[in-house]
């Protein structure tokens, strides 16, 4: 073999180890992320068992990311583009839009924004999983965490804010086929 041939084979060793690796959770199983494939997702909050939507299945751009209870709709759908190692690019089945953070007023609120076309463009998402089989889902800039906050008589708004292992904190990632999705 040639040097440029052992360099290529050990490449595409790497890759593969590093793909077996990432598709293995804490407990040495498979885990539900492909780091290869698009794959659609509803996304539910541990502490208030709602899923991600867009505010009122709203497609304008600024529209507020809420908790909303469980359907098989599109808005409450999202699809998953791998980014990087546990890093993705998260885009809506029914807006076909994605979100971002905007500080307002001291607050760090989560709101829909279009799905770039160029992928360095689009805000990426860090998926942890954690043992109990939740995701921490952080802003892979910033590495604050997706947050649910509010109830007891107040809507639940979604925010980041740094890590502090709670349940408004953790997410359960539910495959889903999008041929199944009602409107």
């Amino acid at each position: 073999m040639t040097m440029k041939q052992l360099s290529l084979l050990f490449g595409c060793l790497f890759v593969l180890a590093t793909a077996g690796a990432f598709a293995a959770d804490n407990a040495g199983g498979k885990s539900d992320l492909s780091a290869t494939t698009t794959e659609s997702y509803q996304i539910r909050n541990k502490q208030f068992g709602d899923l991600l939507r867009p505010e009122g299945a709203n497609g304008a751009d600024g529209t507020r990311i809420v908790l909303y209870p469980a359907e098989p709709w599109k808005c409450m759908t999202w699809k998953l583009h791998p980014a990087g190692e546990s890093v993705f690019h998260v885009q809506n089945h029914f807006t076909s839009k994605t979100f971002i953070v905007k500080v307002d007023y001291g607050d760090k609120n989560v709101i829909q924004t279009p799905f770039a076309h160029e992928a360095g463009e689009r805000p990426a998402w860090s998926f942890s999983k954690l043992p109990d089989g939740s995701y921490r889902i952080s802003d892979a800039k910033s590495g604050e965490a997706l947050t649910a906050v509010g109830g007891d008589g107040q809507s639940v708004r979604v925010v980041v804010v740094p890590w502090q292992d709670k349940d408004g904190q953790k997410w359960q990632l539910e495959k889903i086929d999008p041929a199944k999705l009602t409107m």
